[in-house]
């Protein structure tokens, strides 16, 4: 079976497409996949590096750019289509999967004139544009989150929540630590008003009874002015750039203060910790605060909104949790249920079956 999935721009799209062309490899190991981003997203320095097959599209998104960036992006949209289209051919592809990102709407719209089957990811609560435009002409529609399904046709639905490339499952949290160890993440590009949140919390908390440890992923950009930020402050902190193993953080953190982006939202749930989720704030779909609130409901959350009160919203929040950290415990097991671990394995049995319902057909 040869696959194309296309995604990237963020690891929220290209983490879960390299997780199910892994699983695709893992089950079927005569499976031939190509991963296809975009040449200014985190795929054009992170898949140079990985040993997969890839391609690269000149092509950016069209939202929030002065006409005249807008009119180039339209122009390598429609360029980017028509490579894709040649791709096709090429490679021969018996299906085409759309992660999400700049690169997948073309890939999905040249797989859709080529009448080749093709199957959407949607990470998010609330679907991204491409999906919400593209979803008619999709076999199936794969999503993270239950909540979702209502945004498409029942019948293409499926729930099979979002692939992560995790080592291994955390344990679930039986005590917490002491010192309490809290894990920042604003994802695989940081995210600065929260780098400076977390600061500004820390120093309102000063010296408190309940001791903890820090470990703070912050991007490339911030992580000088992050480790700065924690010179003087009584307690440790481990602050770095990117964090390769994810699972190995997330295993001996007792509660993490993070965005709530899709796949930071599925890795904490698998993981079964309590979070201060801080959405994003500039969106206007919302998606990062109902992902947030899928946890939320459940009990595993609270929601900090990122306003000009941010440190102190932390502040207090943080204060509550080190205060009665026996509740971490009681919410990370409520966040357990969001997870879904077998989702890269859902997703692939999906593409399996379409795929092969078309071989059969032809």
């Amino acid at each position: 079976m040869k696959t194309i999935i296309a995604g990237g721009g963020t690891g929220g799209h290209l983490f879960p497409a390299v997780a199910l062309g892994e699983e695709l490899k893992r089950e079927r190991p005569d499976a031939d996949v190509l991963h296809v981003g975009a040449v200014n997203g985190l795929e054009a320095t992170w898949l140079p590096q990985s040993g997969l097959k890839y391609e690269l599209f000149p092509v950016r998104g069209l939202r929030g750019k002065d006409p005249l960036t807008r009119l180039r992006a339209i122009g390598e949209f429609f360029a980017a289509v028509r490579r894709a289209g040649g791709l096709l051919k090429s490679f021969g592809a018996d299906l085409v999967v759309s992660a999400g990102g700049y690169a997948s709407a073309p890939m999905a719209v040249a797989a859709i004139i080529a009448r080749v089957p093709l199957v959407l990811m949607e990470q998010n609560t609330r679907p991204g544009l491409s999906n919400r435009m593209l979803w008619r002409f999709a076999r199936r529609i794969c999503v993270g989150f239950a909540d979702t399904a209502a945004y498409f046709d029942a019948s293409r639905v499926v729930v099979t929540g979002n692939p992560v490339r995790l080592r291994f499952i955390p344990k679930a949290l039986e005590r917490t630590s002491v010192p309490i160890q809290i894990l920042v993440l604003g994802g695989s590009s940081g995210a600065h008003r929260l780098n400076l949140g977390v600061l500004n919390a820390l120093k309102i908390l000063g010296k408190g009874v309940i001791k903890y440890q820090v470990v703070h992923q912050t991007g490339e950009v911030d992580v000088g002015l992050v480790r700065d930020g924690y010179r003087g402050f009584e307690s440790e902190a481990r602050v770095i750039p990117f964090i390769d193993d994810m699972a190995d953080v997330l295993n001996r953190a007792d509660l993490i203060v993070a965005r709530s982006g899709a796949m930071t939202v599925s890795e904490i749930a698998l993981a079964g910790r309590a979070a201060i989720f801080v959405p994003y704030p500039f969106h206007r779909d919302r998606q990062q605060e109902l992902n947030a609130r899928v946890i939320e409901r459940l009990g595993g959350a609270v929601i900090v909104n990122d306003d000009n009160s941010l440190g102190e919203n932390l502040a207090a929040a943080l204060r509550e949790f080190l205060a009665e950290p026996s509740r971490l415990i009681e919410m990370g097991h409520k966040a357990r249920g969001a997870a879904h671990p077998d989702a890269a394995a859902r997703i692939a049995q999906v593409c399996f079956d379409i795929a092969g319902g078309e071989r059969q057909a032809a």
